[in-house]
């Protein structure tokens, strides 16, 4: 697709700022801009004070000379004069802190704004323009709690769009709402498409690893159970081969038999194949590949979602991802996608009305 140096300059300057909206504040949507930027990754790093480090990445595919030219000169520009767009940006944001301000009663500010623009690889090449700033009071602070999203009630996310919310690594979650769609120790993230309520998006953290304690004592504690399990496996383990007495040595367990591959001993379970982890413990991109792997390679995107049970917004979001890192290729029959994992062949036809596909297409 190509874009003009023009219209980049319109798009990185004006997509997706916060604007207010009823109950707080939302991003704007970027289907009202002419051209959209095909990723937009967000996030906010909050700190014990309440201040968040923000950035906001727009990510645009540089897949032809067209774009790359346009990029090129956007990047110039931002090079040359940086606070042609750093004073617009942080203006819309000050904009946005005062609507939030309103609605919480918190008194913020919008301070620190940057700029930059450079090329980066998440599987193919994309031109990233991103704006770093940091806000004030922009979580709530109540005692050791820290209460996360207030200031962005009934934000909404589009498809293209992801939320990260992270917390100081020596807290907790005490609350997530709604249910992100990744949650690790100290972040959750959010994908569109999606409209938060009125009272989402939510995190409470408070102090406290669960792994150390807050004194350290729990930290004690579970080494000292580790310590003990450590010693009762030893003890089990020399018995049951016979070095603390009570009989012949028992024969050592399959796993750690040489194995030559007879019927007998898959019967007896050591089937390479068996005890693959079960799909809760899978992430979303190793769902799709596992289901993949099981169905010869290829399923159309409506299966994949039927039968991971997922909206058609989450399926592309992730079999999206899935394409830039080159893990599985898109192409169209009529009206609908096909997902192939790399090298499979698409020539033959299967019965699902393959024959004539448009190969090279991408996920919508």
């Amino acid at each position: 697709m190509g874009r003009s140096a023009g219209t980049l300059v319109v798009v990185f300057v004006a997509i997706a700022l916060l604007v207010p909206t009823a109950t707080g504040v939302g991003f704007g949507s970027l289907g009202q801009q002419s051209v959209d930027a095909d990723v937009v990754v967000m996030t906010a790093d909050v700190n014990p004070d309440g201040t968040a480090d923000w950035t906001v990445a727009y990510r645009i595919r540089l897949d032809d000379d067209n774009a790359t030219q346009a990029f090129e000169d956007l990047r110039a520009d931002i090079q040359a004069n940086p606070s042609a767009y750093t004073d617009r940006f942080e203006s819309r944001m000050q904009s946005t802190a005062g609507a939030a301000e309103n609605a919480t009663g918190r008194e913020m500010a919008i301070e620190n704004v940057g700029v930059t623009a450079r090329e980066e690889t998440f599987g193919q090449t994309y031109g990233v323009i991103t704006y770093r700033f940091q806000w004030t009071n922009f979580a709530g602070v109540s005692g050791d709690r820290i209460e996360i999203g207030d200031a962005l009630s009934g934000l909404f996310l589009d498809s293209e769009t992801s939320l990260t919310v992270r917390w100081p690594a020596n807290y907790q979650a005490d609350s997530v709402a709604p249910q992100a769609d990744e949650r690790e120790n100290a972040s959750v993230t959010w994908r569109g498409q999606q409209t938060f309520g009125e009272n989402e998006p939510r995190v409470v953290v408070r102090p406290g690893d669960a792994a150390s304690g807050e004194d350290g004592s729990n930290g004690l504690l579970i080494g000292g159970l580790l310590a003990l399990v450590g010693i009762a496996v030893g003890a089990y383990a020399l018995r049951r081969y016979g070095v603390l007495g009570g009989g012949e040595p028992a024969e050592p367990p399959a796993s750690m038999v040489e194995s030559d591959g007879s019927e007998a001993e898959t019967a007896a379970g050591t089937d390479p194949d068996a005890g693959a982890p079960p799909a809760e413990l899978l992430s979303n991109e190793e769902q799709v590949l596992q289901l993949l792997e099981s169905n010869g390679g290829r399923l159309k995107q409506q299966q994949v979602a039927g039968e991971l049970d997922w909206t058609d917004a989450k399926t592309s979001q992730v079999i999206g991802g899935l394409r830039d890192e080159d893990k599985v290729e898109t192409f169209r029959i009529g009206r609908e996608n096909v997902v192939t994992l790399p090298d499979t062949d698409v020539t033959g036809g299967d019965g699902d009305g393959s024959d004539g596909a448009d190969s090279g297409g991408e996920t919508q």
